[in-house]
């Protein structure tokens, strides 16, 4: 997966003081060699702990799962785990559905395709993110393979032997429960030296916001060249090759520290996601701030500085697909950047030193979204499911805190 990224990174470390201080301890899952606070969802297959190892066999027709009984939000799970035969997964943030266990799983595959550590959304969405080409070697048949997982905020982030095999955003789950599965067929799987360490002297108020409610441009601006319209439940904005002046959606509503997930289209020409940026009145390009780049050439999903320094990391490969719908996330830790593009990571980026913003005119925006017409080229751009979660915390002393917990140390 890390060649995937093409990156100008600096690491961001905001404060690791900062990160000790929200950490509850490192804490064993199967306290005095017990099973007590666990349960099994699914067939009743045998789960047993025997010095400090957990064995699970089966031979069912459907998945069975050793489950917590408590709820997990934002923590950092380690176990180490041996394949006997079948396949397996451990669920983290997961429900119990009619007695079936769903929800995200880091996957323990031992066969050919050899997808272990990968990101599976069991009983619902399938795979999220396969583990890319040059980390499926990592793990080891026979042998005790180290499992390390951490869940914070939107952040899903696995490793197996020390090799990153997935690094994803998602929205659908901020909490649930940890399991351990023995897949259907005949299955052993067994895991050792398994332990937690919870973020959790900070309480977290996480949602996910839509930005575009498939109907109306409410929220939203236009300025500059072009035209933006809603069709069909999606945000299209088309340019013609001699308008002068660059054509803007502003999102009126500003935001600094952000994860944002959209689908976007583009069938001609040359567009971009503006972030942190700053309007610039009176002017033909009208903006000026960082993008993700949005066309039909290898650098899209790319960040540029827009009057300013220009390419900041520019891909080289081509990752977005031409005249399909594609998935952006991004994602924000002060100044560091994280771009995805159809669920590959390739942009994880230091932007420190970004323009100061010049003295605004009254009413101008700033540190605010806008979606980009580029002048002078001919431009049609699709946009859709635009949604965000915005970093909402309070510590102890109920003090905001509005950046990702963690994600100074998520690297």
């Amino acid at each position: 997966m890390r060649k995937a990224i093409y990156n100008c990174r600096m690491r961001y470390f905001i404060s690791l003081l900062f990160a000790s201080s929200c950490i509850a301890g490192q804490v064993p899952l199967f306290k005095n060699n017990s099973l007590d606070g666990w349960h099994i969802i699914g067939p009743q297959i045998a789960f047993t702990l025997e010095n400090g190892v957990l064995t699970g066999e089966g031979r069912e027709q459907k998945n069975s799962f050793l489950t917590s009984k408590k709820s997990y939000s934002d923590f950092y799970l380690k176990v180490d785990v041996k394949i006997i035969r079948g396949n397996s997964g451990i669920q983290v943030r997961s429900h119990d559905i009619d007695n079936r266990l769903v929800g995200y799983q880091i996957e323990i595959d031992p066969s050919p395709r050899a997808w272990s550590g990968g990101l599976y959304d069991e009983g619902r969405r399938a795979w999220l993110q396969p583990p890319n080409e040059s980390v499926r070697d990592t793990f080891k048949l026979g042998e005790w393979n180290s499992y390390e997982i951490w869940c914070i905020g939107p952040r899903i982030k696995a490793k197996v032997n020390g090799k990153i095999t997935t690094d994803f955003l998602d929205f659908m789950d901020f909490s649930g429960h940890i399991g351990f599965q023995i897949h259907s067929g005949y299955s052993k799987v067994m895991w050792r030296n398994a332990t937690i360490t919870e973020y959790s002297r900070h309480k977290s108020n996480l949602k996910v916001t839509n930005l575009f409610d498939g109907k109306t441009l409410n929220g939203m601006q236009p300025t500059g060249g072009g035209t933006w319209s809603v069709e069909d439940g999606v945000i299209v904005g088309r340019q013609l090759k001699d308008d002068e002046v660059t054509g803007l959606m502003w999102i009126t509503k500003p935001y600094e520290n952000f994860a944002l997930k959209l689908k976007y289209k583009i069938d001609k020409g040359n567009s971009g996601f503006f972030f942190r940026s700053q309007q610039i009145p009176n002017d033909n390009t009208g903006i000026k701030g960082i993008q993700v780049e949005v066309d039909r050439q290898p650098d899209c999903g790319g960040l540029y500085e827009s009057g300013g320094r220009g390419w900041l990391s520019k891909p080289s490969k081509q990752f977005s697909k031409y005249d399909q719908w594609n998935e952006m996330m991004v994602y924000t830790c002060g100044s560091n950047v994280m771009v995805w593009l159809n669920n590959e990571l390739i942009v994880d980026c230091d932007t420190t030193n970004p323009l100061h913003p010049e003295r605004l005119d009254q009413g101008a925006f700033l540190n605010n979204f806008a979606f980009q017409l580029h002048k002078r080229q001919e431009v049609q751009v699709r946009f859709k499911d635009i949604e965000i979660v915005v970093p909402k915390y309070a510590n102890e002393d109920n003090e905001e805190i509005d950046m990702f917990i963690g994600c100074d140390f998520l690297h």
